[in-house]
């Protein structure tokens, strides 16, 4: 699991960095092109998160119970939407302003010039979740030395 959480900001990293290239690469626009390898990392993230994840759950739920807790260990992703709807508004307004709200399409462009800021906040979130993991793992371990 570590190891997938150490590509996810790698993936954002990827997304974010579109901007900084020139020129069609394999006849896509850079930031097009650098947003599929970024999800392509990610989904390679997830091959090494998603069956450990899910796998602990199973593991923690009395016989029978499986499903149960299956389900209740997406209680986070519940969490996540609402706090990441309310996140990205803020976001899209300090980075990538509604276009409607300026007079010309210059004036628009200048505001959202720094719109690939926006990975960094992911790219942030997902770094500490990474370290948080790491420290959670050897909390549980040491817990688990003197039981």
């Amino acid at each position: 699991m570590t190891v997938g959480m150490f590509i996810m900001p790698v993936s954002a990293l990827f997304m974010a960095s579109g901007n900084l290239m020139s020129g069609d690469i394999l006849g896509m626009h850079p930031v097009a092109f650098m947003m599929v390898i970024g999800i392509a990392f990610q989904g390679f993230a997830e091959t090494f998160i998603s069956p450990r994840y899910l796998e602990f759950f199973s593991l923690q739920a009395p016989k029978g119970e499986e499903g149960l807790y299956l389900g209740f260990s997406h209680l986070h992703s519940f969490l996540s939407s609402i706090f990441g709807f309310i996140m990205s508004g803020v976001l899209l307004d300090r980075f990538c302003p509604d276009p409607r709200l300026f007079e010309n399409h210059e004036a628009w462009a200048e505001a959202a010039t720094n719109a690939h800021y926006i990975w960094y906040y992911f790219v942030g979130i997902a770094l500490v979740s990474a370290i948080a993991l790491i420290i959670y793992g050897k909390v549980v371990r040491r817990i688990d030395a003197r039981i």
